[in-house]
């Protein structure tokens, strides 16, 4: 199956690799695979090199649809979906449970996110490589973006990278913060470990610069349940960052301590922006809270509500 993409005035009488990269924005990498694959850049119907010129409202076929021989043999169809909170033709949004990794990794080749998915499409007759644009720590649930394509992806991930996405987590914490504030300093791994990661706020070998933003909903001498928003995207960042304040996330083992009153760290990825690769306007979806987080914001007699979108 092939994309078709009509030529804009802006590359009238321009070479179609301008259209290409400078209009659709097609990687380097991309455009090497519709190079390498047979009838993979049409021109009003015809087979052409991406020195051809175009004109105004000719139209590009791309085919830059996944194929079977496209497939990772390592990332079988398997599971049920998660809810799915958006979908398009370029995009789908699912809200992951706690406890299902985003990929398969060691110990876990057949119930991660990229299983559930690629089943999901199968069944609907798409062959499909896994391309999370954003992802979560196992134990962390909500919001995760999947490029339907290649081209999709790329220009998603590029959006990422430019700082075009704004992501707002809700968090318990053991601590009680009674101001909104930012944390800013330097993450970096913890000793040898290829996991943990600590902070400073000064720079420290091998740190990167990292930045988050909260905001205080409700507090009480129990608890606090703040809205986080991560300005930057390193490993671990909301989970350190909370912790160097003495509010560790409630059940974050690695940075606090566990809770008998939730088996993860309490951590959700509540809401995404994004540009949309379709019509370039953005979209902003909700992953609704699950339910070990609401026992436990109301165990601590903390209050949450949709309004606080």
């Amino acid at each position: 199956m092939s994309m078709i993409f009509k030529v804009t005035e802006d590359y009238n009488g321009k070479l179609l690799r301008d259209f290409l990269r400078a209009g659709l924005k097609v990687s380097r990498k991309t455009l090497c695979m519709l190079k390498a694959r047979e009838n993979g850049i049409m021109l009003n119907g015809s087979s052409v090199t991406v020195r051809a010129t175009v004109h105004t409202g000719d139209e590009v076929a791309l085919k830059i649809e996944d194929c079977e021989q496209d497939e990772n043999p390592n990332v079988f169809a398997n599971g049920s979906m998660p809810p799915i909170v958006y979908e398009d033709e370029a995009v789908l949004v699912v809200n992951k449970p706690a406890g299902m990794p985003t990929h398969t990794s060691f110990g876990h080749y057949d119930d991660a996110l990229s299983n559930a998915v690629c089943a999901y499409l199968k069944s609907k007759g798409q062959p499909f490589v896994f391309r999370a644009v954003n992802r979560l720590d196992a134990d962390t649930s909500g919001a995760v973006l999947i490029a339907k394509n290649k081209y999709y992806s790329s220009i998603l991930s590029k959006s990422l990278e430019n700082g075009e996405f704004e992501k707002t987590y809700i968090a318990v914490t053991d601590g009680q913060l009674t101001e909104n504030g930012s944390i800013k300093g330097y993450i970096a791994r913890e000793g040898e470990s290829i996991i943990k990661r600590r902070f400073s706020p000064e720079p420290i070998e091998n740190g990167e610069y990292s930045s988050t933003e909260y905001e205080v909903l409700c507090s009480n001498n129990k608890a606090s349940l703040l809205k986080v928003t991560p300005i930057t995207g390193r490993t671990h960042q909301i989970r350190v960052h909370l912790s160097s304040l003495g509010a560790s996330i409630t059940g974050d083992s690695m940075y606090g301590s566990k809770s008998a009153l939730i088996a993860r760290q309490a951590l959700h990825a509540y809401s995404l922006t994004f540009p949309s690769p379709l019509t370039r306007g953005r979209i902003t979806v909700y992953a609704p809270l699950p339910e070990d987080i609401k026992s436990l914001i109301n165990t601590y007699s903390l209050e949450f509500s949709e309004e606080n979108k």
